[in-house]
């Protein structure tokens, strides 16, 4: 019985929380979006009230790439705790991308890409997997099939940027990261901070090309939530 009642109050305060939270992040930014009957309000309670995103570490990235951006509020989450971070926020959903620009048009720092993160150049369809609107994954298609969208690679950020590392690379795509890390993982000695979501229940092998790809002699490693946490060791 204490547990069913420590597990409702817990709820109750979350839900306070996500209120007053709201309300705040309302005023501070009068356009910001988060929409009725969708999977929105949960990502937000995580970001801003759960502060899944928050690093055990302090420093002054000046680099980060948002992969999987969502509707924005990661990349709002990044620019408010690093203002002088140049942020690439990628999203491959149109409606997600539409929500993303127009919470995040006012932030100067903030690039939004309608881009799949993949290991190549490639031609990329959207799959809606009914889960709502944090759900949609891509798969690689061939240029002659019909696509949704393009997709961009770590490399390529890098070079149009003209950034020589990344200091956090934020990834939620949806079982994409198999691929992203088991071909042509090079990159990853360009990272310094990798926060990550691991979707095995989507696609079978996203945990094993993430460590298969990095050697954990060079990283430390932290758990938050559903978050894997990679710092490299000394960068600082």
């Amino acid at each position: 019985m204490d547990k069913i009642i420590n597990l409702f109050t817990k709820n109750i305060k979350l839900k306070l929380m996500a209120i007053v939270y709201l309300m705040y992040y309302k005023l501070k930014y009068p356009n910001l979006i988060v929409r009725k009957n969708t999977t929105d309000l949960s990502v937000f309670i995580s970001i801003f009230v759960q502060k899944e995103l928050n690093l055990p570490i302090e420093f002054k990235p000046k680099y980060i790439v948002d992969a999987g951006a969502y509707a924005g509020y990661s990349s709002i989450y990044f620019h408010e705790k690093y203002p002088e971070a140049e942020i690439i926020a990628i999203e491959p959903e149109k409606s997600n991308f539409d929500t993303l620009i127009k919470n995040t048009h006012k932030l100067k720092q903030i690039l939004c890409l309608n881009l799949g993160l993949w290991y190549k150049e490639a031609f990329l369809k959207v799959e809606d997997r009914k889960t709502g609107k944090w759900g949609f994954k891509v798969n690689e298609v061939l240029n002659t099939e019909e696509y949704d969208i393009k997709s961009t690679t770590i490399r390529n950020i890098l070079s149009i940027q003209n950034w020589d590392k990344i200091d956090i690379l934020k990834i939620d795509i949806e079982g994409s990261e198999k691929e992203l890390f088991s071909k042509n993982s090079n990159w990853i000695n360009k990272v310094n901070v990798i926060l990550i979501e691991l979707h095995d229940r989507i696609n079978e092998g996203c945990t094993e090309s993430l460590y298969c790809a990095i050697d954990l002699h060079e990283w430390n490693e932290y758990r938050k939530g559903e978050k894997v946490i990679l710092i490299r060791k000394n960068f600082i």
